[in-house]
């Protein structure tokens, strides 16, 4: 009996597609199954009916009779530092997709609505960037939600991901196989597993790695304690006034040597500024996507013994705060929260470290700096609860700029 490919996909009114390009079943499975308790909880939708299928290109799943929600595609991503895309059809044939990576919505997209503020050239290129696929074929997908010789979203995902939509044409997947229990006393427990091919994890990249989105640095050297600091009064000349620090040439040693200098308070201020490429917008005309870029200030600041980390993203203005009291910040309700003062600025205090609680800056500084480029699984939320504090997320620039002129070093 002959098969169409819309008999072959869809086997009930509303289903979801979840897709993890280059990403391994045996590590999406303990991310995925780790999410069970919650969906149940909070949807009342059962994981454990997700069909698995693992090609060379990356794995998918099918989940019949709903549609998942985002936190299957997000998680997982955030966990994995990888790119996932949930694509679903509900009741009644409509149908869209979330694109997300390293645990943020990249993209969302739904046929039909009216209200999209993003043009469909925008959802084609935040696709490509996680697939290899032909931007001409999605936009009319994208553009009408329909395209030519397939119905949706099947033809969709023929476009974006040919392996995808052929595994599941072909019928090849099935449930998440049991894994067996092993021998503990086995010799070979502890043996590498050439089966599965593993190597030697790869060496962990270090704060080296911010020098080339390096463009400027600021300090302000310590001033004398009291009493000795009246004497500015008599003496104005002597009191310590910011420096730009040259950097061209600097390698993981000055970098080390300045925050070292910092963390023993021998500066009171240091500013480290970068420069980064944001999202791509294809140009028709050059044929080519231009990226726009944008700058990221790491503030640390020193005062009367008492410390805060602040980051300011200028890619969708935001402002993060290096937690200091995670538990007050985990489990104060907000209204009851203490307030201190700061660089002449009221904030709450979890956000100022002792000089005593101050060895977490240097753990998390070298961190942030060794993945500024992917900074999403460092400051998220869900994969790092209770470590970065997210303040007015997508500021207005106007909203952004006043926090730039009180925290940057003038």
């Amino acid at each position: 009996m002959y098969v169409t490919e819309r008999q072959m996909l869809i086997m009930s009114d509303s289903f979801t597609i979840l897709i993890y390009p280059h990403q391994r079943l045996r590590h999406l499975q303990p991310a995925v199954d780790g999410l069970a308790d919650a969906v149940m909880r909070l949807y009342g939708q059962d994981m454990s009916a997700l069909r698995w299928a693992e090609r060379r290109e990356g794995t998918l799943a099918r989940f019949e009779g709903g549609v998942c929600p985002e936190m299957a595609a997000r998680i997982p991503s955030a966990k994995l530092d990888c790119a996932a895309l949930l694509l679903y059809l509900r009741e009644g044939g409509g149908w869209g997709y979330q694109l997300c990576f390293r645990g943020s919505v990249e993209d969302t997209f739904t046929a039909g609505e009216t209200s999209d503020a993003a043009p469909p050239e925008q959802h084609a290129a935040r696709l490509i960037r996680r697939f290899r696929a032909d931007r001409e074929k999605l936009l009319p997908w994208l553009t009408q939600g329909t395209g030519a010789g397939s119905e949706p979203p099947e033809g969709f995902l023929r476009e974006l991901a040919p392996w995808a939509w052929e595994t599941l044409s072909a019928g090849q997947l099935s449930p998440t196989p049991v894994p067996p229990v092993p021998d503990t006393s086995s010799p070979k427990v502890n043996a590498p597993d050439w089966e599965m091919r593993q190597h030697p994890p790869e060496k962990e990249p270090g704060p080296e790695t911010c020098l080339p989105f390096l463009t400027g640095v600021k300090a302000l050297r310590r001033g004398w304690p009291f009493p000795l600091s009246l004497l500015y009064a008599l003496l104005p000349q002597k009191r310590p006034a910011p420096e730009t620090v040259p950097f061209e040439g600097w390698t993981i040693r000055e970098l080390e040597e300045t925050l070292k200098r910092f963390y023993a308070g021998k500066l009171e201020r240091l500013e480290l500024e970068f420069s980064l490429s944001g999202a791509g917008t294809y140009i028709r005309r050059l044929k080519k996507t231009v990226y726009q870029p944008f700058r990221l200030t790491l503030e640390l600041i020193w005062e009367k013994g008492r410390c805060m980390c602040l980051l300011l993203d200028g890619q969708q203005p935001t402002l993060y705060y290096l937690v200091a009291d995670r538990n007050t910040y985990m489990n104060v309700d907000i209204k009851d929260l203490e307030k201190t003062v700061f660089h002449g600025q009221t904030v709450d205090k979890y956000k100022v470290f002792s000089k005593k609680d101050s060895r977490l800056l240097r753990r998390e500084v070298p961190l942030l700096l060794a993945r500024l480029d992917r900074r999403d699984g460092v400051l998220s939320a869900t994969a790092r609860m209770g470590v970065w504090s997210c303040e007015g997320l997508h500021f207005s620039q106007e909203q952004y700029q006043q926090f730039l002129d009180i925290w940057q070093l003038n």
